[in-house]
């Protein structure tokens, strides 16, 4: 099996949730073949029973901790690529002066994906990528030269992948680690500028803003 994100070879790893995991040998991503996937009609109506709202004290502190680590960077701008039904963190950017827009391909797919932005945030999309080979390069092309991209996703144990709890959803279909970043960052041409281990890291975008010298 080839790897969807980098197309190198990838090596079968285990099986569980009736479903088979493959490792790969280069990025290290390990991905669920395309026949496990479960259908698009159904993906989303697990997304909808999620309680992702304004209301839930837990996930807006989560998003407000991200967005704390982010303070230090030049942001007038920002995309959240794969908000949701309730596009909770582009309210909670505009609440900081930040212009925002939201792009889902399920709940928000009108929306225009040919500016450019300062920050580009995605936050627990990532494992739901069918063809990240093909999704990424459409995120990285919306950063403006000199922004930053920001990536949430939780980062797959060294050990006793067989037991995780993350991968028992039947919609996460590809998980990263540290490895698989560091080699996002090279082959973009994006430096990976900060990595908590765990579930966030950002890459920055080389070059000058536009009006910079």
């Amino acid at each position: 099996m080839k790897c969807p994100l980098c197309s190198f070879s990838a090596h079968y790893l285990t099986s569980g949730e009736n479903r088979e995991y493959w490792l790969c040998s280069q990025c290290r991503a390990i991905s669920v073949p395309a026949e496990f996937h479960i259908p698009k009609d159904e993906e989303v109506k697990r997304y909808l029973e999620h309680e992702n709202s304004l209301e839930s004290e837990g996930y807006v502190q989560m998003f407000q901790k991200k967005i704390d680590l982010l303070q230090t960077y030049e942001i007038k701008s920002a995309l959240d690529y794969g908000c949701g039904y309730e596009p909770v963190l582009k309210i909670l950017l505009e609440r900081q002066g930040i212009r925002a827009d939201g792009y889902d391909p399920n709940f928000f797919p009108d929306i225009r994906l040919d500016k450019l932005y300062d920050l580009v945030i995605s936050t627990e999309t990532f494992e739901h990528f069918r063809n990240p080979a093909e999704e990424i390069p459409r995120i990285t092309g919306r950063v403006i030269p000199g922004g930053i991209l920001a990536i949430m996703t939780r980062f797959y144990p060294a050990k006793d992948f067989a037991n995780w709890y993350y991968k028992r959803d039947p919609t996460h279909i590809i998980f990263y680690c540290s490895e698989t970043f560091q080699w996002l960052a090279k082959n973009t041409g994006f430096k990976l500028v900060f990595n908590n281990e765990h579930d966030f890291v950002v890459l920055s975008r080389p070059g000058p803003r536009p009006g910079e010298y």
